[in-house]
């Protein structure tokens, strides 16, 4: 995390000699995204030569140079089974090294025409499909050398979802006891479990954890792959998942666009594979905003409750097949945006509407 301006201006000096130049305004260290990074920065720049826009990523805490590492590990293994596509690839790889302890991973920075949700429905519809037919057509069986994807990404099945929920459910329980929350997530657990096979048949496929805007950019029609960290092979709806849960707030009709898409074409058994992977999701979101809550304050930690408030109705109407009333999503996002700090509202433009 940045500590203070002491410490970025020490970062600059660093990449000075290297060539790299940071933006004066850095969207991404302060606000609710201070939170999410923690102990990994993502800072803006460029490349004094050619003035090429650049995203600098570094870290000199354990946990943020492991994610690092981890990232370009993954994006590396990734390269070498041809993931690149011409309709999914990742950002081109500029510098990687460690300079006085900070290790510094730089990528070009992508510039889309809009965001994505400034698309038209039909064209979102089909660039999310695209990426998802890209990411599914990678499954550990069709690869001779499964050591090799063992030793770069992580590797989920039915029982590791099992073991995470009741994980999730016992953070959230120890804040929250007897709760209708903790009850739920009793119901939830046992929905899971019953259908423990559904999500393993549906396991070992690559999917990116957390593919929502913020985590990938559009380009002249390619979708960008950000954050590596995130790409795991796991339940093949896991990614369907996060992103159907984020745009019950930022696009419903394209979450019910792809829910019947899904019904329709693929049938009850995956439609339930995917209800799995939506209940688990909120729930592991609901995890980290009750885990936020010692460290906010004020308007960001009225703001924090609201989220875990409003993710558990969203989780109430997933399980129980219950349509969500409007009015609980109208005064969510009207509390949200008036708790939101300036700073953060400036950085939301990046990948949602204004």
């Amino acid at each position: 995390m940045i500590k203070s301006t002491a410490e970025l201006k020490g970062i600059s000096d660093i990449l000075a000699p290297l060539g790299f130049s940071l933006d004066e305004q850095q969207l991404h260290i302060g606000g609710e995204r201070y939170l999410m990074m923690k102990n990994k920065m993502v800072l803006t720049g460029i490349r004094n030569s050619d003035k090429l826009k650049v995203v600098i990523k570094v870290s000199n805490h354990p946990d943020g140079k492991k994610e690092i590492e981890t990232e370009k590990k993954s994006r590396d293994t990734l390269q070498s089974l041809s993931f690149a596509s011409d309709t999914l690839s990742m950002p081109e790889e500029i510098y990687y090294s460690t300079q006085r302890g900070y290790l510094i991973f730089i990528t070009r920075f992508i510039s889309q025409e809009k965001v994505f949700v400034d698309h038209d429905l039909e064209d979102q519809f089909f660039m999310i499909l695209r990426a998802f037919e890209a990411q599914e057509a990678f499954h550990m069986t069709t690869f001779e050398h499964e050591q090799s994807i063992n030793k770069t990404f992580q590797v989920w099945l039915a029982k590791d979802y099992l073991r995470s929920f009741k994980e999730i459910s016992a953070k959230i329980g120890s804040k929250f006891k007897e709760t209708e929350l903790a009850q739920l997530l009793s119901e939830c657990f046992d929905f899971i479990k019953k259908n423990e096979e559904i999500i393993e048949k549906y396991s070992n496929y690559l999917t990116h954890t957390d593919f929502v805007p913020h985590n990938f950019r559009i380009s002249k029609g390619m979708i960008y792959m950000l954050d590596g960290s995130a790409v795991q092979f796991g339940n093949k709806h896991e990614g369907w998942a996060r992103l159907l849960n984020y745009m019950v707030i930022h696009n419903p009709n394209l979450e019910k666009l792809l829910l019947k898409y899904i019904e329709d074409n693929f049938g009850q058994e995956e439609y339930l594979n995917l209800k799995l992977m939506r209940i688990y999701k909120i729930a592991f979101l609901i995890s980290y905003y009750v885990q936020s809550l010692s460290k906010t304050e004020g308007d960001l930690h009225k703001l924090t409750m609201a989220r875990i408030d409003f993710w558990f109705a969203i989780l109430k109407s997933i399980i129980h097949e219950s349509p969500l009333d409007q009015k609980i999503l109208d005064s969510y996002i009207k509390e949200r945006d008036s708790l939101r700090s300036e700073e953060e509202k400036k950085r939301q433009k990046e990948f949602a509407k204004a």
